[in-house]
């Protein structure tokens, strides 16, 4: 096993949570999933960049490893009802072991494959509650540093309740790890995201603009036994076309098995727009 394969499931963890974070452009957490979805044959893009410090190895090498993941989203309408993804996880990672040169990788990271089916919705006068099912798989790159080299079911639910000023969002998402050995762990998240609207108005160049406030609390949990939890706040620039968001993840809980690094600060931009 390499060093680089040593710290894989730990990527893949990452991987995973940068997919629960798409919406139509009316807000949705950074880190958290969403039950709207774009309208039948509408699309939206979304980039975003994570960059994340890990250390506290508990292995002799004693790394310090810094990840930028850039996962490209794509989700398309088929009906008004359900929804297709597919993410691009463009990965590059810097480990830094205590004793020994620095070590660089860059590439891409599986790729998941989804469905959104959204089973209930009511609305009302500026009120819309909706809940939605997932699933798909995750599909390999085989990038010796940044794959499990294994097709991996992914299933999960989300429930959305939004209003004018205000909405929350909840998930959970479980991925099924096909793989042998140490990559071979499943992967439960578990996500809740609530936002406020600060400030709000109307421009030539935007139209209707809002400025969000947004506190998530993101849990993790490994099949190996171990369990992380993050509080993630963060603001959000909606527009009726785009929206611009910025927020940091903090770890207030980290239990790691194996030769996992603890996180001790993911930093998050991302831009979406729809079509």
């Amino acid at each position: 096993m390499t060093q680089f394969q040593n710290n894989r499931s730990l990527s893949m963890a990452f991987l995973l949570g940068a997919i629960g974070s798409y919406s139509v452009a009316v807000g949705a957490g950074l880190n958290t999933d969403v039950a709207l979805s774009p309208p039948e044959g509408g699309t939206i893009f979304r980039l975003q960049w994570r960059y994340s410090k890990l250390s506290n190895d508990p292995t002799p090498m004693d790394r310090d490893v810094t990840l930028s993941i850039n996962p490209l989203t794509i989700v398309h309408g088929l009906t008004a009802d359900l929804a297709v993804l597919g993410t691009v996880p463009f990965v590059y990672r810097e480990m830094e072991p205590a004793a020994g040169a620095v070590m660089e990788d860059a590439d891409v990271g599986d790729i998941p494959l989804l469905f959104k089916y959204r089973f209930y919705q009511n609305d009302q006068l500026g009120v819309t509650t909706r809940w939605a099912v997932l699933g798909g798989v995750e599909i390999p790159s085989y990038d010796e540093d940044f794959s499990s080299e294994s097709f991996d079911p992914i299933i999960g639910t989300v429930w959305t309740h939004q209003r004018r000023d205000w909405w929350v969002d909840w998930d959970v998402v479980y991925k099924f790890n096909t793989a042998g050995g140490p990559t071979g762990d499943d992967v439960l998240r578990g996500d809740t995201a609530a936002s406020i609207r600060f400030l709000g108005g109307e421009s030539e160049e935007t139209g209707p603009w809002a400025l969000y406030g947004i506190g998530e609390l993101n849990a993790l949990y490994i099949t190996d036994g171990s369990t992380q939890m993050f509080l993630s706040p963060g603001i959000q620039f909606i527009t009726p076309r785009w929206i611009l968001e910025a927020g940091v993840q903090l770890p207030v809980h980290q239990d790691l098995k194996s030769s996992r690094l603890e996180n001790d600060i993911t930093t998050i931009l991302s831009l979406r727009t729809q079509f």
